[in-house]
Parts: structure tokens; C-alpha cells; sequence
């Protein structure tokens, strides 16, 4: 009875995070004024999602102080009152249609057959190639939609304002790729950085190689373990290939416990924490932070 009652608590203030707070916080979101063209920040939404990647994308404006262009995919099930809600925060972001899309992903994978055979079977390899696809200049950053910010993220704008070529990532609790690490570095012979998530990357546009991602699809693509985790494993393998950068500090959090970490500067909600969890925590976090102790502080 206890338990029944403790799952009707979490879900009754994830209804209330996610229809009060968060709307609330996102209504009092003042986007800064000092504005970052390149990375642009690319996110995958869906009509379940759409909602926490607009939450998740205003934690991160907030907190980093930078007003980012955002280009936000289009998984194919987004209607016209999503689009709305996108925009009513976020006016000038890039949303790109599922049609338009893969118009463009057709001649961008033209002579990557696998990749694209791929792409158009699974609905998460959007955010390998269409990110990629998509991205304006030298340098992009992978947002996942259930990540949500806490406080300043100072490795992140500083690696966007030094203009720097390297790559670093969202380091997971265990590792999640396609396929166990030693088969990609013993058919691949490339050294695999470990427990790579994708959830959140810092990518140069350079290091990203169609090849070397079209023979990992073609190597794997009829025994993966994971074929979910095709588009994690190929930024692994890019940012392993590249060879300049790392993980995230332990600060950039991905953990299964109720609460997140003293000092977290952001959390990915994993599983099913990013349909409850993440609007009883994240959502009532950011509330109180951009609607209430930021007010109190302005007002001194």
C-alpha cells in the first residue's frame, strides 16, 4: 500500500511539474542577450518529448547566461500546437520537418547506403546524421531533450567562446553502444573511449567521418547487440577517432538515484526518470531557480 501510494505521490507532482512549474518557468524565460551562432544546438523531439526539450533547452539558456541557436528535429510526429509551443519560447529556432529532412539526409548519405538504409529504420539515428546534416559551421552541440541544467555549465561555454576543436561528452554509468567495445576496437582497431553517452556531446563538424560511420554500420548492422545505440556508438567513434578531448566532469550527471548529486551541474534522466522524475525534480529546480531566487536576487 505504501508503494502504490508513493507511485500515485510521484506521478501526481510530475503532472503538477510538468503543467504548473514548468509551464511557469518557461512563460518567466528572459533569453540573454549575448548570442553564440556557432555551435548551433541540435535536438531530437517527439510529441511525447517536445515539451522537456524546451524545458531542457531554457535550463540550459539560463544557466549558461547565452542566447544559441537551436535546431530542433522533427522525428515525424510533431503537430502544429508543438511547433507552437516550441516557438512561443524559442522564436527564431530552426524546426525541421520530417519531409525536409530526409530529403536532405538522402543526398547528404547518398554514398553511404548502410547509414542511411539505418537512419530511415530507426528513428534515434536522426540525431547522428541529421545533426551533422544540418549543422552551419565548425562546431555543434547534442542536446538530448531529458537533460536538464542546474547551474552554470562553465566547461561547456568555455569551450564555445575559446572556439576549441575538441570533443567531450556525457560520460554514462556503464557502457551502451551497439555492440561491446572490444568487437568495434578489434574489427575497427580504433581505442574506444569507454561509457560514451550522447546524450549530451560537444562535437567539431571535422571529426565527424561518414566513412568510418558507414563502416561500422556495415559491420555490425546484422548482429547488434543494440541497434538503438548505433547513433551513440558513432559519436563515440568519432570523438575516439578525433582523439582530442574526453568526458564531462562527474558534475554533468547521469545517474538512477531519486535525487541528483550535491553540486550537479545538469542531469540526464535516464529510463523511465524522464516521465516523471524530471518534472518533480527538474522541472520544480528550474522554477525555483529562474522564478523565484533569481527575483529575489534582482530585487536587492
Amino acid at each position: 500500500m505504501l508503494t502504490s501510494f508513493r507511485q500515485k505521490a510521484r506521478r501526481a507532482w510530475a503532472d503538477f511539474g510538468r503543467n504548473v512549474l514548468a509551464k511557469a518557468a518557461l512563460s518567466n524565460h528572459a533569453r540573454p542577450s549575448t548570442v553564440i551562432e556557432d555551435p548551433a544546438v541540435h535536438m531530437l523531439v517527439s510529441s511525447k518529448t517536445w515539451d522537456a526539450g524546451v524545458l531542457a533547452a531554457a535550463s540550459f539558456e539560463h544557466h549558461t547566461g547565452r542566447r544559441w541557436k537551436f535546431f530542433i528535429h522533427d522525428d515525424g510526429t510533431l503537430d502544429e500546437a508543438a511547433r507552437r509551443g516550441i516557438r512561443e519560447v524559442f522564436e527564431d529556432a530552426v524546426i525541421i520537418g520530417r519531409t525536409e529532412a530526409d530529403q536532405r539526409a538522402a543526398e547528404f548519405l547518398a554514398g553511404h547506403p548502410k547509414c542511411l538504409d539505418r537512419r530511415n529504420r530507426h528513428n534515434l539515428f536522426l540525431k547522428f546524421s541529421d545533426f551533422v546534416a544540418w549543422t552551419p559551421g565548425r562546431r555543434f552541440i547534442v542536446l538530448d531533450s531529458d537533460v536538464i541544467f542546474f547551474r552554470r555549465p562553465a566547461e561547456i561555454v568555455a569551450w564555445a567562446e575559446s572556439g576549441a576543436d575538441t570533443c567531450h561528452y556525457n560520460e554514462d554509468t556503464k557502457e551502451k553502444f551497439c555492440i561491446p567495445r572490444p568487437f568495434i576496437q578489434e574489427r575497427l582497431g580504433v581505442d574506444m573511449w569507454p561509457r560514451f553517452n550522447s546524450g549530451l556531446v560537444l562535437m567539431p563538424t571535422e571529426a565527424v567521418s561518414l566513412d568510418a560511420a558507414e563502416r561500422l554500420v556495415e559491420a555490425f548492422e546484422e548482429n547488434a547487440h543494440h541497434p538503438q545505440f548505433f547513433e551513440q556508438t558513432l559519436y563515440g567513434l568519432m570523438g575516439s577517432i578525433w582523439g582530442r578531448g574526453g568526458h564531462l566532469p562527474a558534475t554533468y550527471e547521469i545517474s538512477w538515484g531519486y535525487l541528483r548529486h550535491r553540486g550537479a551541474v545538469c542531469r540526464h534522466y535516464v529510463g523511465d526518470f524522464k516521465h516523471d522524475l524530471l518534472y518533480v525534480e527538474g522541472a520544480t529546480a528550474f522554477w525555483w531557480r529562474s522564478c523565484i531566487l533569481d527575483k529575489l536576487a534582482r530585487s536587492r
